[in-house]
């Protein structure tokens, strides 16, 4: 899997839009690069981009939501409406893009966030959706979110911490860099389970503990009194309710015996009352005799009534006949006054309307004249505001004639500004305009060609003075490669002669012990010799172990520096040959571009010009020509309108006229504006008066007819009611009503007899039901004892039964309370038993792996993914140095020491601790490591493009130059894109292919390739 190119925009602090190809370009070019800047200016946003549009996470946050980049303020740069990040990436020869993008709404809201894969060679989209793109980058990959991560971001650093910690430290960073702390958590987990199974085992032997029952014989008593209070309470409770109806019967006699007595009393009250009401019974009987006449003394009251009204309603016609009269004088006069001349009664509207119709004919006239003035009022006021545009020319006045006037000195300064300036038509002035803007056309791309050609010419001196900077550089390598050549030939040879040296030394110590067993006289088994000088005198060898391994170093380090400089010779002669390639395409970009800016020259028919300030001088000399083109448009603009204003402005004129005179007629006949409403009003005014009249004196004459009528027939009811008063010797009409009483009160004297009589009846009833009751009841009484007595003997019983009965209760409660303490007792013992068989699994689950930090668990298996990773580490190794293996420490060994081993076989395959090794090799065994764990992680997927995240910052600098040296040589062998990401400025020197971030103001950063 390799990454081709990235493309993002207001991501953290990276605002705006940015993008990154890997494969063109310098990064294509050198392979090796290095992403600097200051901390905090955005280095790791790049790898954010890259996992973010895989799979919408970023390591040091987690998966992204809407509330981590809203609430959080994580992803999106500050105030930018929207961002996104896409990345370009190769497997199985197939490049496909994945997208990721987010943004606000209009009300500043997130919407939700698209994703989607796309087949870059068809452009079809492969899939689409919030879940669905992640888990199709982890397919098309063939890696999760954790294994990309480890796979490509390599932490060297870490990893060089790692080596030189002890065991336990070692387990914790292997624990962190490799994301498996869920078996520290497992540890944990497993000795928590241990100590709660354990802890609930006591608790419950605690419970059990604290549970009584009751003794067996105690029990077995409490059953026995139970059932002889059970035959006891039931003779008691017939007892009891034997007497309770005694009481009840005797209660019943005393509650009947009140009755009676009650009742004797009532008795008296109501023939008191029916003495008392025979008064109201003769009333009665008087009003029944003479409330037949009620009818005849109503209709006599009504015609009296109705006389009396009418004679008033007539009084009252009579004085409003006299006031409609009145008003109709006064209208006819104050039409005679609207007309000018008496008006007649018959033709008071027909008048009236004709003045209105001449004065409204009028008011017409006038309003159309003033209308037709407004709007030439405002079509000059509009016309005003252009002629005035700028500066004011024309003040308004609201006389037109005056404002008529004030137009020529106008007209006539444009005039003479047109003539100055030899320009009579608009023609010539279309003409001068067009030559203008052609002339502006040439000067803009002779700016623009000139630019072009000074930057050319600027690169192009730029570049050889980089070319003659580089051909020194290689001159200078390639004297010190001869210089390192020759000094390696003779180094070699001397490491040769002190290896044969101390072979020699070696060879003649392993024979020690058989040069002691010579004897003289006796033959050598080796060499046949009777004589043995050695074996006595023996030789001297100087001890040269020492020199040896400083030569053997001193050897390797020349090796590397040679591999270094030969790198680096290679590298100045490519980027030579870059640098000519690159000059002689700008020689033949700057010829073309040179004759372009001929052609325009000729075309603007002057010289050729050399810099942009030329150019400058005759755009300054365009601007002042224009300007004069701009004024005189203007002139000519200014003549139309004032013409247009001249004409509008008489036709205000004669408009305003007209007005005036219509207006002087019309105030003559009526100066007011309500015409209409005051002879409306005075019409239906007059018609008003007219049916009033009209009205009264009909009125008048029916009140007459009928105030006879009415007499007529109160005569008749008069007559036939003193016959009624002379028969009944009675006095007057007012005497004959006071005996007829009102319905309400003769309803309510019946129904005050009507409840005397049922009163009189329910008493009687009463009575002889209480007879009967006192009698039934004495036929019950058995027991001839005071009601009191019963009632004390009665108390006695109950309290008697109330405390068999509690006593009952409390030893039921007590079998109860037994039996349910016996069944608590039973599942708590099924409950130890269950807790018992757990606390026994847990506690060989903690024996194994358990403890209260979780180490046990997490250093075994920390332990195996330590020796898997070596194992990786040391097929890593091989390609980096043949010289190093790695292992990990013997059981004996870990007790002395428990660091990490290597086996150098530049050292006859000698063990030693990893904490001996120089710098540089700590940093290429780290760097292995660091490999090893992406190897780890990315399984069976060939992983093309790697990150390698600082580490760098403790090397000293011939150590950093071998792990420079180290990284060249991978990414030259394996085709790799390896990208350093560090703020070391000698790793920014060295590496001169770069991704540098750079600080800016407001917490901002920018981006370039160099």
């Amino acid at each position: 899997m390799k990454i081709s190119k990235i493309s993002f925009k207001n991501i953290h602090s990276l605002r705006g839009e940015h993008h990154i190809d890997f494969l063109s370009g310098p990064l294509a070019e050198s392979g090796l690069f290095a992403i600097t800047g200051a901390t905090g200016s955005g280095k790791s946003t790049l790898l954010d981009v890259i996992t973010l549009a895989l799979y919408n996470q970023v390591p040091r946050i987690g998966a992204i939501s809407k509330r981590i980049i809203d609430g959080d303020g994580g992803i999106m740069t500050r105030n930018a409406q929207d961002c996104y990040a896409e990345v370009e990436y190769i497997v199985n020869q197939k490049t496909y893009r994945s997208h990721w993008s987010i943004e606000r709404n209009r009300n500043n809201n997130l919407n939700d966030r698209k994703q989607e894969i796309i087949d870059v060679a068809t452009g079809d989209i492969i899939v689409s959706g919030k879940s669905a793109v992640p888990s199709k980058n982890a397919e098309l990959i063939g890696l999760s979110y954790d294994q990309f991560v480890k796979a490509m971001v390599l932490s060297q650093g870490e990893f060089s911490k790692l080596l030189k910690a002890p065991r336990d430290q070692r387990n914790k960073l292997l624990e962190d860099i490799t994301g498996a702390k869920d078996y520290r958590s497992i540890g944990i987990a497993v000795f928590k389970k241990f100590k709660n199974a354990s802890d609930a085992c006591k608790e419950q032997n605690i419970r059990l503990g604290e549970i009584e029952l009751i003794p067996e014989e105690e029990k077995n008593n409490l059953l026995t009194e139970e059932t002889t209070l059970a035959k006891t309470k039931v003779a008691q409770k017939k007892k009891i309710d034997g007497l309770k109806i005694e009481i009840e019967n005797k209660k019943g006699i005393l509650k009947n015996e009140t009755i009676l007595s009650k009742n004797e009393s009532l008795q008296k009250e109501l023939s008191e009352a029916l003495e008392n009401f025979k008064k109201e019974e003769e009333t009665l009987k008087k009003h029944s005799k003479y409330v037949g006449h009620n009818t005849l003394i109503s209709n006599f009251e009504q015609k009296d009534k109705a006389h009396k009204e009418n004679s008033e309603e007539l009084t009252r016609q009579k004085t409003n006949e006299t006031q409609v009269l009145k008003e109709k004088d006064n209208l006819q006069e104050l039409a005679s006054e609207l007309l000018g001349e008496k008006i007649k009664p018959e033709q008071y509207a027909e008048q009236l309307e004709q003045l209105r119709k001449t004065v409204t004919d009028l008011k017409q006239e006038e309003t159309l004249a003033t209308a037709q003035a407004k709007l030439h009022e405002d079509h000059i006021h509009k016309i005003l505001l252009n002629v005035n545009k700028g500066a004011e020319r024309i003040r308004f006045n609201e006389n037109p004639a005056v404002f008529i006037d004030s137009i020529n000195p106008v007209e006539e300064k444009v005039e003479v500004f047109l003539h100055k300036k030899k320009i009579d038509n608009e023609e010539a002035l279309a003409e001068k305009d067009a030559s203008l803007s052609l002339k502006s056309g040439f000067i803009n791309k002779l700016k623009v060609a000139l630019t072009d050609y000074n930057a050319l010419v600027k690169n192009k001196t730029s570049k050889e003075t980089e070319l003659t900077e580089s051909d020194d550089l290689f001159k200078k390598y390639k004297a010190s490669l001869e210089l390192l050549e020759f000094e390696l030939k003779a180094l070699q040879k001397e490491v040769e002669k002190l290896n044969i040296e101390e072979e020699k030394r070696k060879k003649h110590q392993s024979l020690e012990t058989h040069r002691n067993l010579l004897e003289n006289g006796e033959a050598c088994p080796l060499c046949g010799s009777l004589e043995h000088p050695f074996a006595t005198d023996k030789p001297i060898f100087e001890l040269k172990e020492d020199a040896l391994k400083t030569k053997t170093d001193f050897l390797a380090t020349k090796r590397e520096l040679k591999t270094s400089t030969q790198t680096n010779l290679e590298n100045e002669e490519k980027k030579g040959k870059a640098l000519r390639k690159s000059i002689a395409e700008i020689s033949e970009t700057i010829k073309p571009k040179f004759k372009e800016v001929e052609n325009l020259c000729k075309s603007l028919k002057i010289g050729i010009v050399e810099n942009v300030e030329a150019v400058e001088v005759l755009e300054k000399e365009l601007t002042t020509d224009v300007q004069t083109v701009e004024r005189l448009k203007k002139a000519f603009e200014l003549r139309n309108l004032l013409a247009t204003l001249k004409e509008t402005s008489n036709l205000w004129l004669t408009s305003s006229e007209v007005k005036l005179k219509k207006q002087t007629r019309r105030k003559q006949l009526y100066a007011a504006d309500d015409i209409d409403a005051k002879v409306q009003d005075l019409n239906s005014k007059w018609a008003a008066n007219t049916q009033d009249v009209v009205n009264t004196n009909k009125l008048i004459s029916s009140l007459k007819a009928r105030i006879t009528e009415i007499v007529k027939e109160r005569d008749v009811f008069q007559k036939q009611l003193d016959d009624i008063l002379k028969n009944e010797n009675i006095e007057s009409l007012l005497h004959l009503k006071s005996l007829i009483l009102p319905e309400a009160k003769a309803d309510s004297i019946r129904q005050r007899d009507k409840d005397l009589q049922l009163k009189q009846e329910r008493l009687k009833t009463e009575k002889e039901n209480a007879l009967k009751e006192i009698e039934a009841f004495i036929k019950l009484i058995t027991i001839q004892e005071p009601i009191a007595t019963l009632e004390m003997a009665f108390h006695k019983n109950e309290e008697e039964y109330n405390i068999l009965n509690e006593r009952i209760i409390t030893i039921k409660n007590k079998l109860t309370a037994d039996k349910q303490t016996k069944e608590k007792q039973e599942k708590l013992l099924t409950k130890l038993k269950a807790y018992k068989k757990e606390e026994a699994l847990w506690k060989t689950m903690n024996g194994l792996i358990g403890d209260a930090n979780g180490k046990r668990f997490s250093n075994f298996v920390q332990d195996l993914t330590l020796e898997q990773l070596i194992g990786y580490a040391n097929l890593r190794l091989k390609d980096l140095s043949d010289r190093y293996i790695l292992d990990i420490p013997t059981a004996d060994e870990a007790d002395k020491n428990d660091s990490l081993k290597v086996f150098d076989s530049h050292q006859g395959d000698a063990r030693r601790s990893i904490n001996t090794l120089s710098g540089g090799e700590t940093f290429m065994v780290s760097l292995a490591m660091a490999f090893a764990l992406s190897d780890l992680a990315a399984k069976n997927v060939k992983i093309e493009s790697i990150f390698i995240d600082e580490g760098f910052g403790t090397l000293d600098p011939e150590t950093l130059n071998q792990a420079i040296t180290i990284l060249e040589k991978m990414q030259n062998e394996g085709d790799k894109s390896i990208g350093v990401i560090s703020h070391v400025e000698a790793l920014k020197e060295r590496i001169s292919t770069q991704i540098r971030l750079e600080k800016m103001g407001s917490g901002y950063s920018t981006i370039q390739i160099i």
